[in-house]
């Protein structure tokens, strides 16, 4: 791998740091309107949220340090680290965004589900399975509370395409489609933020 290609690859996992603080900022700059006119369930709770995305990064850049940034597809403590992070990030979001009893049993049970599911035979199936019950819940609490069907984009980066960019990786080779694994991570945090910066505007239009 060139030194440049490292550099890309290395950036675009960084990146997530930078949309995740915007993310924070932008939810900071319009507190009063999320507390008073939206009305979520708590801030503070999505602030941790978004900041568990870049702790995941961190555990996935260790683990890249040590395979010198080629992407593999393993089972590993750090890896383990790396997931519990990512659904520690979307439950907080979630129950900071909206009240209800049933999803925040199924959120706080998946909290304890993930790491122990990981590796389980060896594999990522089973983790994988467990993901899709917080994820839903992520993306239809931002629904409810947001009215906007781009937050249904945040799938379409975060897991289809992140998805099947890392299953070609592992089946080509190709080590550049790498940059794109970390950076449609980053896209689909955006893709919130985007959202969340735009509800004033939305709102007085309705």
């Amino acid at each position: 791998m060139s030194g440049i290609l490292k550099l890309i690859i290395i950036a675009a996992h960084y990146s997530v740091y930078i949309v995740a603080a915007l993310n924070i900022w932008i939810f900071s700059r319009r507190s009063e309107f999320f507390t008073s006119v939206v009305k979520l369930r708590s801030l503070p709770l999505i602030y941790w949220g978004f900041a568990c995305f870049p702790i995941a990064a961190s555990y996935e850049i260790a683990e890249h340090m040590g395979d010198n940034w080629f992407y593999v597809s393993q089972i590993s403590s750090l890896n383990r680290l790396f997931y519990t992070f990512i659904n520690a990030g979307m439950c907080l979001i979630a129950l900071g965004l909206k009240k209800s009893r049933l999803s925040d049993i199924l959120l706080i049970a998946s909290l304890v589900a993930v790491p122990l599911t990981y590796g389980i035979q060896d594999s990522k199936g089973i983790i994988q399975l467990v993901l899709l019950v917080p994820t839903v819940i992520f993306v239809s609490h931002w629904y409810v509370v947001m009215r906007d069907w781009r937050v249904f984009l945040y799938v379409l980066f975060s897991n289809i395409i992140t998805l099947g960019l890392g299953i070609a990786l592992i089946v080509t080779g190709y080590q550049v489609l790498h940059i794109f694994v970390g950076l449609s991570s980053a896209v689909a945090l955006l893709i919130l933020g985007l959202v969340a910066w735009e509800q004033p505007r939305r709102r007085s239009d309705q």
